[in-house]
């Protein structure tokens, strides 16, 4: 089974049940997926991926990301699944993200709480974050993201300028890393 599937399997399996979670039930629809190939190892991807100083290097918008490990199961020092981390950005304001799988170099995923409806207008939001080695030595990362659209307005504004601004952080990766670089798109 390839990583994708095999992620997608146990997030199906082990999300949060509980009325007040951030997931309720199953995996929301995939709504956007993007795929790159870069010229470097998985550990390294994995590094350009996960570390909050390097994620502000490439991901577009992002004006700051702070991270707290308190609740991690790999305690208050190292990331791991509970990890939280509150990020800032351009136009769409905050966000509060929580790790619900930790696979160092493999991949990682987590939810992703805006405070601004408005402009973020999603709900049982989860992202995922998987890196294969693409067998020449460097790495093909796959960032997909899951989500359920709330109504209004904004949702058709979200669906233009969410490919756009993760298609910016594929080239941002290409500029930093080599590689092919990928390309982001709408699923559903």
């Amino acid at each position: 089974m390839n990583q994708v599937a095999s992620v997608d399997k146990w997030l199906q399996a082990n999300l949060p049940t509980a009325h007040n979670s951030s997931i309720t039930g199953s995996l929301a629809p995939l709504r956007f997926e993007g795929v790159g190939y870069y010229d470097v190892p998985p550990e390294r991807m994995f590094a350009a991926i996960s570390d909050p100083d390097a994620m502000s290097k490439w991901l577009p918008m992002l004006k700051s990301l702070h991270i707290s490990h308190d609740a991690s199961e790999n305690g208050p020092v190292a990331c791991g699944v509970g990890s939280e981390r509150s990020c800032s950005f351009s136009m769409m304001g905050n966000v509060t993200e929580r790790v619900i799988w930790w696979n160092p170099p493999h991949g990682y995923a987590f939810t992703f709480q805006p405070t601004n409806k408005m402009m973020v207008p999603t709900q049982n939001h989860a992202v995922v974050f998987l890196v294969e080695p693409d067998g020449n030595g460097g790495s093909k990362f796959i960032f997909r993201t899951h989500f359920d659209w709330l109504p209004g307005m904004m949702r058709f504004m979200a669906a233009r300028m969410m490919p756009m601004m993760l298609n910016m952080g594929f080239a941002n990766l290409k500029k930093q890393l080599g590689g092919k670089g990928g390309n982001f798109r709408r699923i559903a």
